[in-house]
């Protein structure tokens, strides 16, 4: 956690928030549900993105009233590529505003994002140096380069925006055996990508159990 003038401003305007936006949603002797607590940070964590930006991470202890127990905006700084956040899980990671943005648009989450970006780039880092320039995990390609020994993620590619060839080149046989087998399903109908199509083999022709397997990213 940074510790610095920038940040403990942050961090009063963002309890002074939750704070405020608590007394307008409860009673202070009123018992909160599990349903309501859940209804709460969706709409707080939303409003706090939109407000504060998507790199907070709140975490509100309801026993107390509203008490925010933590906030921890990731530390950044800027360079001639914008603003780079830098990863929680990964000390050499960083990720642009524009990554960060991307993914936010692309997976429809207003959550901390630099939480989610760092879930998708454990699996991902397992495919660093098959492909120049991209790491890939079962849900989508992220766009990097090497500088002065960091990684930078440029931004999110989810499968809906890659062509039939970057398919083909990211999500083939020796990318999957990066992968867990649970991403692996050998019913067709429930995969979202089919590394052999069985119908177009001549008839009699029977492929291994390798090569029949279809694979499910994001499964």
């Amino acid at each position: 956690m940074v510790k610095d003038r920038q940040f403990d401003f942050k961090k009063a305007q963002i309890e002074n928030f939750i704070r405020a936006e608590f007394k307008k949603k409860f009673s202070r002797n009123a018992r909160i549900s599990v349903r309501k607590r859940q209804r709460f940070m969706e709409a707080t964590t939303r409003k706090i993105a939109e407000k504060f930006g998507k790199d907070v991470l709140c975490l509100v202890d309801f026993t107390k009233h509203g008490f925010v127990s933590l906030v921890s905006p990731s530390h950044t700084e800027s360079t001639d590529k914008g603003r780079l956040f830098r990863s929680f899980s990964h000390p050499q990671v960083y990720y642009t505003s524009h990554c960060l943005e991307r993914f936010s648009q692309r997976t429809e989450t207003m959550e901390n994002c630099v939480i989610s970006l760092d879930a998708y780039l454990s699996a991902a880092m397992m495919t660093y140096g098959m492909f120049d320039g991209y790491l890939v995990c079962m849900d989508g390609v992220f766009a990097y380069e090497l500088e002065d020994e960091r990684l930078i993620i440029k931004t999110y590619i989810n499968h809906e925006l890659l062509t039939d060839t970057q398919i083909e080149k990211f999500y083939g046989p020796e990318t999957f055996l990066c992968f867990a087998d649970d991403a692996i399903t050998g019913d067709s109908g429930e995969s979202d990508f089919i590394l052999l199509d069985e119908l177009s083999l001549p008839a009699g022709e029977n492929p291994g159990e390798e090569e029949k397997r279809a694979v499910s990213p994001g499964k």
